[in-house]
């Protein structure tokens, strides 16, 4: 009876340890996340989601899947976007354009993530 106890205290041991990585990621996501802002220099006119941006220094805010171009405190462009982790870190901020001068993806200094705007 020993035996089959302490094999059965092993098993659910077992289990448990094995079922807590699902358990961690399966909890909520936080509802008072806060928005990720970055600053930027865009050089040239360009375009976010049909809008167009003259050069200048933006605000980029990123909350969630959703990226906001603030300039002089107005919001004046607004995509969806998804982060992508690249295989090095960025030794500075740049952005990347399509053929049609479209703001593509955006990099931060010091880091190996990408924003990718959609």
């Amino acid at each position: 009876m020993l035996v089959s106890k302490t094999i059965r205290t092993s098993l659910l041991c077992g289990l448990a340890f094995a079922a807590l990585p699902l358990l961690v990621s399966a909890r909520p996501k936080p509802d008072n996340f806060r928005p990720e802002k970055k600053t930027l220099q865009i050089s040239d006119p360009s375009t976010v989601d049909g809008t167009t941006l003259a050069p200048g220094r933006y605000e980029v805010v990123i909350e969630g899947h959703k990226v906001t171009f603030e300039h002089n405190g107005e919001t004046v462009a607004t995509a969806p976007c998804d982060w992508k982790t690249g295989k090095y870190k960025s030794p500075y901020d740049s952005v990347t354009y399509s053929d049609s001068h479209a703001v593509q993806e955006l990099q931060f200094e010091g880091t190996d993530q990408t924003l990718e705007i959609m």
